[in-house]
């Protein structure tokens, strides 16, 4: 190889490069100028990849919850299933929304949501999600194919008669990465700094205070709700038969 092939294949590698960085360097988030993130939002093809919000309750109703997420956060694990049970409280008086918000330090979280979002275009969105943070040993310290294997078998268990080809496909589809993106964007206009946050009627709930358990978060998620129920003219308080039962306090390793 003379001295001009090296240079010019220098060349090409030093273009490529810089083409690369400057594809990297120039992605800009959604503009999301005329879009109120305390809203249930229409889906978009553009900025969500057409995919709607995840809505558990009434996708109408005037007392939205939205919660940002992180599947490998301990915390946002431990959230989940409190907050299936205040669905299971207020029912279709709420819309109780759950966006994914993948923190940077947390490599399996993105393809984690991947994973829900190709599960819910067969329908299983929340069945997959409670799995994984059910499972999220199985699958937290896991690369490439043996992370896709785990998330095939979770979506198998959770769904039995659903298509695992069409599944595994779909992890790597480009609507899942606007839609998660579109998530992130929501967050952060929403100034979100820490998973679980999470949001009634745009009033941000705050858990940060040092030493504070799981009860006394949930008690406060209520307490706003129930403000916002009672400013809309809507009946307040869990359904009859739902009211929380005496639990063991939680210990604050589990709340992070």
């Amino acid at each position: 190889m003379n001295k001009f092939t090296v240079i010019a294949i220098a060349i090409i590698l030093l273009g490529f490069g810089g083409l690369v960085a400057w594809s990297v360097a120039s992605h800009t988030s959604n503009d999301l100028t005329n879009i109120d993130p305390t809203k249930v939002i229409e889906a978009d093809d553009n900025m969500s990849g057409g995919i709607k919000e995840h809505i558990r309750g009434k996708e109408d109703s005037p007392v939205v919850v939205i919660e940002y997420a992180d599947l490998q956060c301990p915390g946002c694990a431990s959230l989940m299933p409190r907050m299936s049970k205040l669905h299971e409280q207020y029912g279709d008086r709420v819309a109780f929304v759950f966006r994914n918000y993948p923190l940077k330090d947390h490599y399996n979280a993105r393809a984690a949501a991947a994973a829900c979002e190709s599960a819910g275009f067969q329908g299983y969105y929340w069945q997959m999600l409670e799995a994984l943070y059910s499972n999220r040993a199985s699958w937290m310290s896991l690369l490439g194919s043996e992370r896709t294997a785990a998330f095939t078998e979770i979506f198998k268990q959770v769904a039995p008669d659903g298509d695992v080809e069409a599944f595994e496909s779909g992890l790597g589809d480009e609507r899942i990465e606007k839609k998660v993106n579109f998530d992130r964007d929501l967050g952060k206009k929403q100034n979100v700094d820490a998973t679980p946050s999470v949001y009634v009627n745009g009033a941000k709930i705050d858990i940060s205070a040092e030493g504070i358990t799981w009860d006394e978060i949930v008690k406060k998620i209520k307490e706003e709700i129930d403000k916002e129920l009672k400013a809309n003219g809507l009946e307040t308080g869990p359904k009859k038969g739902t009211e929380d039962k005496e639990e063991d306090k939680d210990t604050d390793e589990e709340k992070k």
